[in-house]
């Protein structure tokens, strides 16, 4: 795009102060005991004296009951970094703080910290920020001295405060070993108390994040650029974030530390996303290396000491699937040791304890679960076609069908590796070729559906045996396209978002392929108990050809076997469909799933031929936030004929599409006698809507809101 990079494109503020000023500041938090009882908070203020002679001033750090300050001299021109620590202010430890946690795994509480500067009494600056209680470390497996590989827990945090680095990335320090690539650590770091020694795991050598001594299950994508145009103002943000969140995501990376305003971490840290923050040289050896490696690193140092009090930034990367050169690569990890210290820095955003990237291209969902990816897979990338409505937004309407240039505009990739051809095959085989683009949207949407969910359900498969995260390539799209997004541009969510949102549920009954093992998974800090297991199994007409129930306990962030599913006999009469519930000992639903299974992909043509399915709909208003209006929709299928793949669509009294729209499911299956009921929320200031359903076996209908 011309000009993309031409000009100011954040806000620009005029501050007045006096001649004493604040400078970047930096908030740290360790959790020394076991159960997080007490946090020992640690800020560090620049203070500079603008001044022609020298001066004192108190500097000033607050946040909820908590105040501290301390009395400093500086020479004209001088700066200093002014410290509280808990060991020289003991109300710097937090008795049961509220701790900032990804999203799924608690609260993300955030607190406002006010510094201010004050000479003669009189305030000359003054900043406040948001920040977050919480601990990051990590596991990982790393080389010794002797070039023995240790599985090590690491605590960035803690080797900040002893003043001595644990970790190395540097190029030499790089090493090929069983199962991937390792770092190494620092000379004497084996004996750090900020290195502990870990078991074999058979993750080894992949990264586990640990936040406040929780092993997180990372399930979330990457972000390449937040706007083609860079209009990222907050309002515009919010709700890509709100989606996120929703979609069961707790981590993003700002692929190519693309997007570099306050907004994208604010939202970030208010949402519970954690946050891979990449510098900006791209694949290694696809394109040119930095030419001024100090004008590099003195804009990644800003970058560092403007976003550094963010809880929500984990980690910082070099580059994009590659190393920086040898010089970048030492500036940088020296850099960040300098200006934060308390994270892990990363010099490539793949393989180096990393699970590395890809697939681009579509998949049957089973390989998913058996062939890759494995370990903390940062890029998998699949087909995430839009929905109707927003490709008619986005396409003239001579060019929306057949598929033209102008798809191929919009990231329609014909390239080797990242083919839409796959797609297409696939969907010309499980459902027959489309015959416009109404048919191919509907048989798209089986697609993305199916493909997102069993992503996250394989990385469920394989939790803390094979796999520690999965991260889509990509969730946020930068503009309109019809690949690598779960949501549209313009909010708009395509039945990727929902199959995403059902794998990554953080408590999930699923059903594992190709071995058809029922499990489920509780990725959250607690325990359940006396949870029904259900599955039932039926034809296209139906009629019930299997049941299983079992109930079982599910330990916290833990994936528990049920049982398989022996339906190869029933699937050699034609398709399947699967019903999966689990409902918690007082009755009340924890997770529900559908599946359609056949023999043989070709056989899931026998879908098209299924009798159109009737619904009974009833919309009722529904409790809403301030700003906002939620409808209530329970759908029911009174008939003997499944429906599949129900869509809800939220339209305004004119006949214009509310976005955004907030649905608690979508794309909703319902096997005959069976009920669902959906909310949605959306603008307070859009007014009255009316809900539109189609699915796949069921007609177009429009029901009033509320």
């Amino acid at each position: 795009m011309r000009d993309r990079n031409t000009g100011l494109w954040q806000g620009v503020d005029l501050a007045a102060t006096g001649f004493m000023t604040i400078g970047d500041p930096a908030v740290s938090t360790r959790l020394p005991r076991p159960d997080n009882a007490v946090a020992e908070i640690s800020i560090e203020v620049p203070v500079t004296n603008h001044g022609t002679a020298p001066a004192s001033a108190t500097v000033r750090a607050a946040f909820d009951d908590v105040a501290v300050e301390q009395r400093v001299t500086l020479p004209a021109g001088a700066s200093q970094v002014v410290r509280f620590t808990p060991s020289s202010f003991p109300q710097l430890a937090v008795q049961k703080p509220k701790l900032w946690w990804p999203n799924g795994y608690g609260d993300p509480a955030l607190h406002r910290l006010d510094l201010t500067v004050a000479s003669d009494r009189v305030v000359s600056d003054r900043r406040s920020l948001d920040f977050g209680m919480r601990s990051v470390t990590y596991e990982l497996s790393s080389l010794d001295t002797t070039g023995a590989l240790r599985r090590v827990l690491v605590d960035t945090a803690l080797a900040h405060d002893l003043g001595t680095p644990v970790i190395d990335e540097r190029h030499p320090a790089l090493r090929k070993v069983r199962g991937g690539w390792a770092n190494s650590l620092m000379p004497g770091a084996e004996t750090s108390p900020a290195v502990t020694a870990l078991p074999d795991d058979p993750l080894s050598p992949q990264m586990v994040l640990r936040v406040n001594g929780v092993r997180i299950a990372a399930r979330g994508g990457n972000w390449g650029m937040d706007d083609m145009m860079k209009r990222v103002g907050t309002d515009r943000l919010t709700p890509y974030f709100r989606l996120h969140r929703e979609a069961g995501m707790n981590i993003i990376r700002n692929w190519m530390g693309q997007s570099t305003e306050e907004a994208f971490y604010a939202l970030a840290d208010r949402h519970g996303l954690m946050v891979l923050n990449d510098f900006w040289e791209s694949t290694q050896d696809n394109d040119a290396e930095a030419q001024d490696v100090p004008l590099f690193v003195a804009n990644a140092r800003d970058v560092v000491r403007r976003y550094r009090t963010h809880p929500s930034i984990i980690l910082w990367f070099g580059r994009n699937e590659g190393v920086p050169q040898p010089i970048l690569q030492t500036a940088l990890q020296d850099m960040v040791w300098q200006e934060d210290g308390t994270r892990l820095y990363k010099g490539n955003s793949r393989v180096i304890n990393l699970g590395g990237s890809g697939p681009y291209e579509w998949h049957p969902p089973e390989d998913y679960f058996t062939g890759y990816p494995h370990g903390f897979a940062i890029e998998v990338g699949t087909a995430s076609f839009p929905t109707l409505e927003s490709w008619q937004r986005t396409v003239p309407v001579e060019d929306r069908w057949p598929i033209s240039d102008t798809w191929v505009y919009h990231d329609w990739h014909q390239e080797r590796g990242v083919s839409m051809a796959s797609f297409v095959r696939a969907m010309d085989t499980e459902f027959g070729p489309a015959r416009d683009l109404a048919d191919f949207e509907r048989k798209a949407q089986m697609l993305n559906y199916e493909s997102h969910r069993a992503i996250f359900e394989g990385f469920n498969a394989g939790l803390w045996t094979t796999n520690s995260a999965r991260m889509l390539w990509m969730t946020h799209p930068a503009w309109p396209s019809s690949d690598f997004q779960i949501y549209s541009s313009d909010y708009d969510t395509h039945a990727a978002f929902y199959g995403t949102k059902k794998g990554a549920e953080p408590v999930h009954i699923q059903m594992n392929q190709p071995g058809r093992q029922v499990v489920m998974v509780n990725t959250t800090r607690r325990p359940l108990t006396g949870v029904k297991a259900t599955a039932r199994v039926t034809d296209l007409t139906g009629a019930t050809v299997a049941t299983h129930a079992q109930t079982v306990d599910l330990p916290a962030n833990a994936t528990v076997a049920l049982f398989p599913l022996a339906l190869d006999a029933a699937l050699a009469k034609g398709p399947v469909l699967v019903r999966l519930d689990a409902s918690a000992a007082d009755g009340s639903r924890v997770s529900e799933n559908f599946y359609w299974q056949a023999a043989n992909p070709a056989d899931l043509r026998a879908l098209s031929a299924m009798p159109q399915a009737t619904l009974r709909a009833d919309v009722a208003a529904a409790s809403a936030a301030a700003g906002e209006r939620s409808l209530r929709v329970t759908l029911s299928n009174p008939g003997t004929t499944p429906a599949l793949q129900t869509k809800l669509t939220l339209f305004d009294g004119k006949g214009v599409q509310i976005l955004p729209a907030y649905f608690s499911d979508n794309y909703v299956s319902l096997l005959p006698g069976e009920t669902r009921d959906v909310t949605v929320a959306y603008p307070g200031d859009r007014g009255v809507a009316t809900v539109r359903l189609r699915g796949w076996n069921s007609p177009a209908t429009t029901i009033g809101g509320k």
